[in-house]
């Protein structure tokens, strides 16, 4: 496959099943990225940035902004996270501006698995996860797709 290999393998473990409960949905990702090691967990969390930076475009905010008049940084963010939940094939038409249903959903619970699988293999609060990813999925934090 590609770079990004490890975080879609990771993503396929998802449950479907459970449709409509987020955290039950990320329970199985969290449950088996618990169970490696650290620098896989936070290895997951930095392909999951840079993946969410690709999407940080002034071009797909715009179409965002089209879908949801009252956008807002955090619901941009979130709605890319919808990207991502669904798979590399979703993922790289919606990087295409080809899935303009991403801008009506969204899937923020995704931004807290690298920290939760932490805390739940170290027995942790959240708020002590070690790892600040590299890149930052911010909105806007993608400067030169911006300009």
């Amino acid at each position: 496959m590609n770079q990004y290999q490890f975080f879609w393998e990771t993503m396929e473990l998802c449950d479907w099943s459970q449709e409509g409960d987020d955290a039950k949905v990320l329970n199985p990702v969290i449950q088996y990225l618990s169970q490696q090691e650290d620098s896989r967990i936070f290895q997951f969390n930095d392909l999951m940035s840079e993946l969410l930076y690709k999407l940080d475009t002034k071009k797909l905010a715009a179409q965002c902004e089209r879908a949801e008049p009252n956008m807002s940084d955090d619901s941009f963010l979130y709605s890319r996270c919808v990207a991502l939940i669904n798979g590399p094939a979703y993922y790289e038409r919606a990087e295409a501006g080809g899935q303009k249903e991403i801008w009506n959903m969204e899937f923020e619970s995704l931004l807290y698995v690298p920290a939760r699988a932490w805390a739940l293999k170290h027995r942790k609060p959240e708020e002590q996860y070690p790892h600040t990813a590299p890149i930052s999925y911010e909105t806007g934090s993608n400067q030169e797709q911006w300009n």
